[in-house]
């Protein structure tokens, strides 16, 4: 992902969204200045303006650009490199494709998960990675999926996060979650 892709996410979600930087600054609670700072590289936007300009705009790339900069690059990043078509129908077929490549990874590694770590082998070893690499690969395309679709089909990003988080909560998945509101 390119530098600075908060900051450009941000000028284009506040775009989107008809807000001023004026207007978000009060819903941020930082000054106007911070928040060219923040669009222009300048100063790296804080986590709560991060998630205050998730909430101002339901912006999937803002979303996808605020977590990437929050976790030292450890989370999916927004296909912009030269070779990217961006459509729905693309980031179908790149999902699917990096599906079924995951699935071959599963298969090869699958009787080697049984074993424990500590005895792979170095070959073993780099199947495994393998096996995470094909798995990130399908983090990364599904998110962007997601987030195209979403925002083209104006289905809300908050909202589409919320019903999942409750879904895992119904199956036992996860335990009940506090939710990030704008008040506080």
């Amino acid at each position: 992902m390119s530098a600075n892709q908060y900051g450009k996410q941000l000028g284009q979600a506040l775009m989107e969204a008809g807000m001023t930087q004026l207007s978000f600054s009060f819903d941020a609670h930082v000054s106007p200045e911070s928040i060219s700072a923040y669009k222009n590289g300048r100063a790296i936007a804080p986590p709560d303006v991060k998630s205050r300009s998730i909430l101002a705009t339901d912006n999937p790339f803002l979303a996808i650009a605020a977590a990437y900069e929050s976790t030292a690059g450890t989370s999916p990043v927004i296909f912009d490199g030269e070779n990217v078509e961006l459509n729905r129908h693309t980031v179908v077929r790149k999902t699917v494709q990096e599906m079924k490549e995951l699935l071959v990874a599963i298969e090869k590694v699958e009787p080697l998960l049984i074993k424990s770590p500590r005895s792979l082998t170095t070959e073993e070893r780099l199947k495994v990675e393998h096996l995470v690499q094909e798995t990130l690969d399908v983090v990364t395309s599904t998110t962007n999926m997601a987030a195209f679709i979403t925002k083209e089909t104006k289905l809300g990003w908050i909202s589409q996060w919320t019903k999942h988080k409750t879904k895992l909560v119904k199956n036992g998945l996860l335990k009940m979650v506090k939710e990030v509101t704008s008040h506080g």
